[in-house]
């Protein structure tokens, strides 16, 4: 798993300021925004809360209205001499005191019933089974035996409130009134009593199909997106008309059972999944409650034109900020680049350089810091590397005078015609090679040559190691001739040979093969040197590559291990960590050895790696 914090540390640090700043811009518009369209519902919801909270003080007035116009009927009713003489008495038949009610003075109140349709079913009850008058608007029929009602739950609480009006949900499980109900409705019922001396003289029910009152009072407040309940004193629906949300087992709506007789307000509920905006009242004066739901999507719907408008102004001013975070990113960076630069140039030698600084911040403070260290360091190489390099540079050219290449060529080629007259062709081939051999050694005093001439100085030293073993050495030589224009580190082949030689060859009875191979592999030079000498133990190996400190000096016979450190010393330096030097040696098997340089091509007489 990639470490993204990691990732982030590694980047420039323009990239890091432009994600940084980025990101905060990101996280700002996406704050205003999610805070501007939260803002703007709540607005919205306050306001239809309000006005839902309006509707339904209108549907309590209504039900209110409903309530008070029924039972102020039935109190007439009730005490209409007409009907007080028939319960009274509890003579007649129903069809008698039908016949008296609608000729007598009580007319004009009958007739008000009939037009005014409040309820749809009305019975009255003496003290016989039969009703003393029923009559039914909505086609129900079958009045109930009053045996049967005094047996119900409900004549009992009717009983209880003595001579108040009891609502109730009339339900099949309840219904003890009409045997064939035609519609759903809310039922009412009430003792009535002698107005002489109070006593309970009959009993009158009230029935109001639900219909009749959504038509009459809940007419244009109800659709399938706004739901209206009217709750009964303990909580139970009397009542539902549009969207159907109200279900006991919502624990949102558990409030309904412990509400108390003041309360109304709104609150966001989910139903069926829908989160509602569910407005309710207190409870009336007959124990009802309302609840109005309409569905939170809908009122926030002309938020999402708001909404998309805002993602897209918010995009938009992430995508025109890039090339502005760009700009102001690389004005910010620059005077670190051209730092970085400098340095650059200074690594390579360039110990004159410095910064040019237009600002006194903590970057133009860096670069003065910067110019005053170069030039430090400056004064320390005249002062020391230098004179250590010129002193070198007289003992090298004293040794030199007192060697005089010219000088042992001559010599080595007036040897070579001496051998030639003598007739000893063998002394004049060594004599040959090894002049030879020198010239490439010496290769006018570069650090690099070419793959062919390191090649052709192997051949020269190993075929003169072989005049020198005779039948002991055999040797191949296996360099592609494709990698010969490639420039290497000179004599960095040379003496991992001699330490095949020194260390396997001589030390091996019989004597050995010794074999070098070079080829092209991708972007890099391959050698490897091979023997089947007695190889070496890891801690031989170990010393051989060791680094010697820079005070050592090499006094031994033995030069072979002190090469080949040298080597390694000498391709660290010029490659960095651009090689690889491998052994692979183990006793009785011979000893391997791999170098790896980079491929660079013969087109500079020093290259630089």
């Amino acid at each position: 798993m990639i470490n993204i914090g990691k990732l982030y540390l590694n980047l420039s640090i323009k990239y890091k300021i432009f994600i940084l700043f980025y990101l905060l811009i990101v996280v700002l518009c996406l704050t205003l925004g999610y805070y501007s369209y939260q803002t703007s519902s709540k607005e919205i919801i306050n306001k239809v809360s309000t006005t839902n909270l309006g509707i339904i003080k209108e549907v309590d007035n209504n039900i209110v209205m409903l309530q008070k116009n029924i039972a102020d009927w039935v109190t007439v009713f009730s005490l209409a001499s007409e009907v007080q003489s028939q319960l009274q008495s509890n003579l007649g038949t129903s069809n008698e005191l039908e016949t008296t009610l609608y000729s007598g003075s009580s007319a004009s109140m009958m007739n008000q019933m009939l037009l005014t349709r409040n309820f749809d079913y009305l019975a009255l009850y003496g003290k016989g089974p039969a009703p003393l008058f029923q009559v039914s608007t909505d086609d129900s029929s079958g009045a109930n035996q009053f045996i049967h009602i005094q047996e119900s739950p409900i004549y009992r609480k009717t009983e209880e409130l003595n001579g108040a009006s009891y609502w109730f949900p009339l339900t099949d499980d309840n219904n003890v009134f009409i045997q064939n109900n035609r519609n759903e409705k809310i039922g009412m019922s009430r003792i009535v009593r002698n107005v002489s001396d109070g006593s309970t003289i009959g009993f009158i029910f009230v029935g109001i199909n639900q219909n009749t009152i959504r038509n009459l009072y809940l007419k244009n407040l109800h659709d399938q997106d706004h739901g209206i309940v009217i709750l009964d004193q303990t909580g139970y629906p009397l009542l539902k008309a549009g969207k159907d949300f109200f279900s006991s087992n919502n624990p949102d709506l558990s409030f309904t059972a412990t509400r108390q007789q003041s309360e109304s307000g709104s609150m966001i509920i989910n139903s069926n999944g829908e989160k509602l905006l569910l407005s309710y009242s207190g409870i009336n004066e007959n124990g009802w409650s309302i609840l109005y739901a309409v569905p939170l999507a809908s009122l926030t719907h002309e938020l999402d034109s708001i909404k998309v408008f805002v993602i897209v102004l918010i995009l938009a001013c992430l995508l025109l900020s890039i090339p502005f975070m760009f700009i102001l990113t690389s004005i910010l960076t620059a005077p670190l680049r051209q730092l970085l630069l400098s340095m650059k140039r200074f690594q390579n030698g360039h110990f004159d350089e410095r910064v040019d600084i237009k600002y006194r911040d903590e970057i133009g403070e860096l670069s003065r810091g910067y110019n005053s260290m170069v030039a430090n360091i400056k004064a320390l190489i005249d002062d020391a590397y230098v004179l250590q390099l010129k002193e070198k540079e007289a003992e090298l050219k004293a040794l030199q005078s007192q060697i005089n290449p010219h000088f042992l060529y001559n010599m080595l080629d007036t040897i070579f015609w001496e051998a030639e007259a003598a007739g000893q062709s063998r002394i004049s081939e060594m004599i040959v090679n090894l002049s030879r051999l020198f010239r490439l050694s010496l290769n006018r005093g570069k650090s690099f040559t070419n793959v062919k001439k390191e090649k052709e100085l192997i051949e020269l030293y190993l075929s003169l190691q072989q005049m020198r073993f005779k039948d002991l050495l055999e040797y191949r030589v296996d360099i592609a001739d494709e990698i010969e224009p490639y420039v290497i580190l000179k004599l960095i082949l040379q003496p991992f040979i001699e330490n095949a030689l020194i260390h396997g060859i001589e030390r091996k009875r019989g004597g050995g093969i010794v074999s070098v191979s070079g080829s092209l592999q991708g972007d890099t030079l391959r050698f490897v040197i091979e023997d089947n000498g007695p190889g070496m133990d890891a801690a031989t190996i170990q010393r051989i590559l060791a680094e010697p400190a820079d005070s050592d000096v090499y006094t031994g016979q033995e030069t072979s291990g002190y090469a080949i450190q040298n080597v390694n010393a000498r391709l660290r330096h010029y490659y960095k960590e651009g090689y690889q030097l491998n052994y692979e040696s183990e006793l009785g098997q011979g000893t391997r050895v791999e170098i790896i340089v980079p491929a660079i091509p013969d087109t500079q007489e020093e290259p630089r790696v």
